[in-house]
């Protein structure tokens, strides 16, 4: 695409942010809208299919669900479609950011509570799983590769006015994981690289590997969990529950740092959603959200984990298969009070919503084979 055709491009997209406030949404609404024909551009300068998907894409940056797009409904909608690259794109972001919902209760099972003994056998289950199948899992070698997205989502624009609202890709990175002795753990050289690799901007998480799961069903010992539904996973049939733990009984870090320094550290409260395979007692999807205070410098950091069955030399495990971390910087800029040295932070109406999209592949076991060969009988 030349110059010119890019920025008409660029001016539509942005007339359309203008005249088309947030949409507040349901799964079925967005299938409606997006099964609705379009009324072609008027400027034909640019190739029609490149300005619909330029448009169709727009329209969906400012819509914000009240039901979770899940993965199966999202590959029928994309199956059934013909939609250009961008308008792909933003609705694998549009699915992201609903992902802390219940989906739609036309697609929930039509199943009865579990009693009271059952809910608290699939609780144990879950325990048992974490604490001792999820860190005796084989030594093994993974592929962790996380896209990173920031921009202004219709869920964090608190300006009422018109900006250009969309998340945009902001880099990706590669690096190699090793599970070894029921952790996840470091090689210092492969660290390096992949520092020197990292897009510089701020959001990391961890504890797929056990160390979230594990803080959550510590942490509702003394808080409270609750069954809620039953929900048809990807991994198979879950028993999902709600969750809460308050910040007194909290073991979550929320860390900030700014210009080289921490300048923000907290255990707060959390909560969030946590579903079981009734069966195994594996845990299927966790999702944790913290509960931020408005002085806070970050807010709506939150993360959600999918598990599933994988392949580690020959036997199936259930692992980490894909991961969102979200977060939101409540501050334009921090800089020292020059009597005190303490950070001082800049607040601003317009904060940006940073998202990591993490997905596992490539497991492979971490093993060395011996072959011992004996010496040959002398032949006469």
């Amino acid at each position: 695409m030349n110059l010119h055709r890019l920025l008409l491009v660029t001016l539509l997209a942005l007339s359309i942010q203008k005249e088309c406030p947030a949409q507040l949404v349901t799964v079925k609404q967005l299938e409606q809208k997006l099964a609705a024909p379009s009324p072609p551009p008027p400027d034909h300068a640019v190739p029609l299919a490149v300005l619909q998907d330029a448009t169709q894409a727009t329209q969906i940056d400012n819509m914000q669900l009240s039901e979770r797009l899940t993965s199966a409904t999202l590959a029928s909608i994309l199956k059934g479609h013909t939609f250009g690259p961008r308008t792909q794109r933003e609705l694998q972001l549009l699915a992201d950011r609903s992902a802390l919902l219940n989906p739609p209760a036309s697609e929930l099972p039509d199943r009865s509570a579990p009693d009271a003994n059952q809910q608290q056998h699939m609780l144990d289950a879950a325990r048992v799983w974490v604490f001792q199948t999820l860190t005796r899992l084989p030594n093994f070698f993974a592929t962790r590769t996380t896209e990173r997205f920031a921009g202004i989502s219709p869920e964090v624009n608190k300006t009422g006015k018109p900006v250009q609202v969309g998340l945009f890709p902001r880099g990706a990175f590669t690096r190699e994981i090793t599970f070894r002795n029921g952790k996840e753990v470091t090689d210092p050289l492969k660290a390096q690289r992949s520092a020197r690799a990292l897009p510089q901007m701020g959001l990391e998480s961890w504890g797929e590997f056990g160390p979230e799961p594990a803080i959550v069903l510590l942490g509702v010992s003394t808080g409270s969990i609750t069954f809620h539904h039953w929900e048809q996973l990807s991994a198979g049939l879950a028993a999902v529950y709600r969750y809460s733990v308050p910040e007194e009984d909290s073991k979550y870090e929320v860390n900030y740092a700014c210009n080289g320094s921490n300048a923000f550290q907290a255990q707060p409260g959390y909560h969030g959603s946590i579903a079981i395979d009734p069966v195994s007692g594996a845990i299927l999807r966790l999702t944790l959200q913290a509960d931020s205070k408005p002085d806070d410098p970050i807010s709506h950091v939150a993360s959600v984990i999918e598990y599933g069955p994988v392949d580690i030399g020959g036997r199936t495990y259930i692992c980490p298969l894909h991961s969102l971390a979200f977060s939101v910087e409540e501050v334009s800029t921090c800089f020292r009070n020059l009597k005190d040295q303490a950070l001082v932070h800049n607040r601003t109406l317009v904060q940006p919503l940073i998202l990591n999209r993490t997905t596992f592949s490539d497991y492979h076991r971490l093993a060395s084979t011996h072959k011992i060969i004996t010496d040959a009988p002398e032949t006469p």
